[in-house]
């Protein structure tokens, strides 16, 4: 039994109250007690007693094992001393009821409550046919030296019909040793799930909010369900009022965040970064399958590492009126979005619309071989697209059904092409740069400059794409098509009209006017070598180089360069810092650049024992000698507007140990002023 009855005596003729005594003392010891609602518990690992009523600070409990032996009732509360350490799992028995939720919080000062799984198998916080409760500011860890079936949090109903109301929020979920080859892609950080099928059983009221989750396998947040094949076939019983909103992804094994067997479900406002960081399989950063009407929004879904999939957004199989809107997709190596869809699996009445992708990899949008969803409406997006890549715009089309490929705007600096059939539609859109033989048909096309006010300018966070919106005179203005159920507004919340011609892209305001960039070169850069050499200054006044190697100790260098812009006083919309490779000692050699936060080094002084250290790591690339890096550093530099004007960076290697790995970037020192270092900033 997995919870208790519960006995609540208040008589007060004396005979009653004897025999009931005699009754309850008779039956066998309860594996759990319950205790009057609307109580506080308090939990302190070190200074409580597990004989203690735990109802105040100084009578707190201790382990959970008297946590998860008591029965909680409607709107109790659990609440952990901050900083404290438990290790086992969590798993609280009851329910709390409609407007009375049984909640976990934390109490006290300091760092989170910390539940450490040490790697059981299961989930470190678990709950099993339990409703209306409330679960906020844990960290919770489960980690083993060998893959399993293990979660951060995992939340079942089996068999109970409609069960309601669980919030997970404001959670810090990192380390849980999941397996990368779950089948059902279900292990890792969050999952709520329905299970059994001798009842049909649902979901209703989910929200998973403002949670940190990280190093997570398979998956960070996913949901699922024995009840949720949306094929038609009568066995579909949807989330209803599901939400993954303001969640913070990173270094996830496979998928970042994963919707299933919902109706209107929303994963809005959350960040993923490099998922499918260890998995071998298909993933995608954020994604829907077996679903009606969700909607991914105002997400930002970037650095994913696979070209196995690996897009930032997908509609999967069994979805209709998948809506992708006000998301920004940049640097995944799969693409922007996949369209998945197979004859009967269906995938239709999608909608892509005022979202934004800048260098993405592989493709931009890659259909299922053999199918095309019916009704596909895709419109006023802005593509970006670097000039070293060769990106595919569309993939895959086939079958009967054509696309809708209405008011896009592609910024085509890079050389590949599309996919077309020929009942695609294509019309009222911008193709600029290079226009390959596969560029298709379009009655209305423009193909002169859209005139962004900073292409391939965006930084990390969504309110760093100010670059793509039209400057003054641009020919995207007012050009477009009306487009029925239009979605009120773009990317940055213009109105668009219902009746008046709207832009091209997927910025709808007045034009912006466009303001010429500014540059500095580098006023310090050297790089540093360890070993021997690891006390001596490499000549780093006067080199004409800075080099990079990773190679055995004495061999080994690093380059750092600092940029100061003191003198500048305007706005920043965008900001790139450009690196020229003046050689590479052979093919396919990596190096990664990090922020540097200490500005005080300087090129004359700088050694490898005194050198300062990196953190956020800003781009990995491959060097080719000859073919300029560019480092997207424009929320860095709004940053540093405010923090003294200065940025530095260090470049270092992270292919693997070679001594023929070295690569060689010209300096500030450098004869040929356009190799030189530069940091640019579009006002």
């Amino acid at each position: 039994m997995r919870r208790s009855l519960t006995l609540r005596l208040c008589l007060s003729v004396g005979l009653i109250f004897t025999l009931l005594l005699t009754v309850v003392l008779s039956l066998p010891a309860l594996v759990a007690t319950a205790y009057a609602n609307n109580t506080t518990y308090y939990v302190d690992a070190s200074g409580g007693s597990d004989s203690n009523n735990g109802q105040s600070t100084g009578a707190a409990w201790q382990s959970l094992t008297k946590v998860n032996s008591t029965t909680f009732l409607p709107g109790d509360k659990i609440l952990f001393k901050s900083g404290s350490v438990w290790t086992g799992q969590l798993h609280p028995l009851g329910s709390g009821s409609a407007g009375s939720p049984i909640t976990i919080d934390a109490y006290g000062t300091g760092s989170k409550p910390i539940i450490n799984g040490n790697g059981l198998t299961g989930a470190t916080v678990y709950f099993y046919n339990q409703q209306y409760w409330e679960m906020n500011s844990l960290e919770v860890t489960n980690t083993s030296a060998s893959a399993g079936d293990r979660y951060g949090v995992k939340v079942e109903a089996q068999d109970v019909g409609t069960y309601n109301h669980f919030y997970i929020r404001n959670m810090y979920i990192h380390d849980v040793t999941g397996t990368n080859t779950d089948a059902l892609k279900v292990t890792g950080g969050i999952l709520v799930t329905v299970s059994g099928t001798a009842v049909r059983t649902k979901w209703n009221d989910v929200l998973i909010d403002g949670n940190t989750i990280e190093r997570t396998d398979r998956t960070g947040i996913s949901n699922g369900s024995s009840w949720g094949n949306n094929d038609g076939s009568g066995n579909f019983e949807p989330y209803t009022n599901l939400v993954i909103s303001n969640n913070t992804l990173n270094d996830i094994g496979g998928d970042g965040i994963v919707m299933r067997a919902s109706i209107n479900g929303l994963i809005q406002y959350n960040v993923v970064n490099k998922a499918h960081a260890r998995d071998t399989n298909f993933d995608v950063a954020i994604w829907a399958i077996n679903s009606t009407s969700p909607v991914m929004q105002y997400n930002e879904a970037y650095n994913t590492k696979t070209t196995n999939d690996g897009q930032g957004f997908d509609c999967d199989f069994n979805l209709t009126g998948c809506t992708v809107q006000y998301n920004y997709s940049h640097d995944n190596e799969g693409g922007f979005l996949l369209v998945m869809g197979n004859g009967s699996i269906r995938n239709d009445n999608m909608i892509v619309r005022y979202n934004i992708s800048q260098n993405d990899r592989a493709r931009i949008l890659q259909f299922n071989s053999g199918y095309t969803p019916l009704n596909s409406q895709i419109y006023n997006n802005t593509i970006y697209i670097g000039s070293s890549l060769s990106t595919s715009i569309t993939t895959g089309l086939a079958g009967s059904n054509p696309i809708y490929f209405k008011n896009n705007i592609v910024y085509n600096a890079g050389s590949g092409g599309y996919s077309v059939k020929a009942n695609d539609v294509y019309d009222y859109n911008l193709f600029y740069g290079n226009h390959p033989a596969s560029e298709p048909t379009d009655a209305h096309k423009l193909t002169t400059d859209p005139l962004l006010a900073g292409a391939g300018s965006g930084g990390i966070g969504l309110s760093t794409v100010n670059g793509y919106k039209l400057g003054t005179g641009s020919p995207a203005l007012t050009s477009g098509v009306l487009m029925s159920s239009n979605g009120g507004k773009d990317y940055w919340g213009n109105t668009v009209s219902s009746s008046a011609a709207p832009n091209r892209g997927a910025y709808n305001g007045a034009g912006v006017i466009l303001t010429s960039p500014t540059a500095w070169v580098a006023v310090d850069d050297a790089n540093v070598r360890d070993g021997t050499y690891s006390a001596t200054n490499q000549a780093g006044t006067t080199a004409v180089t800075v080099d990079t190697k990773n190679d055995l100790t004495s061999y080994k260098r690093d380059g750092y360069f600092k940029f100061d812009f003191s003198s500048y006083s305007g706005t920043v919309l965008g900001a790139t810092i450009r690196l020229m490779p003046t050689f590479a000692a052979m093919s396919g050699i990596q190096n990664e650049v990090a922020l540097v936060s200490d500005n005080t080094w300087t090129e004359g002084a700088i050694t490898w024992d005194t050198k300062p250290s990196s953190s956020t790591v800003l781009g990995t690339y491959t060097i080719t000698a000859g073919t300029p890096i560019t480092i997207n550093v424009t929320s860095q530099v709004q940053a540093a507007m405010s923090t003294g004007k200065k940025l530095s960076i260090r470049v270092y290697s992270t292919s693997a140990v070679n001594s023929n790995g070295n690569v060689s970037y010209a300096s500030s020192e450098s004869t040929t002023s356009s190799d030189q270092p530069k940091l640019t900033i579009t006002p």
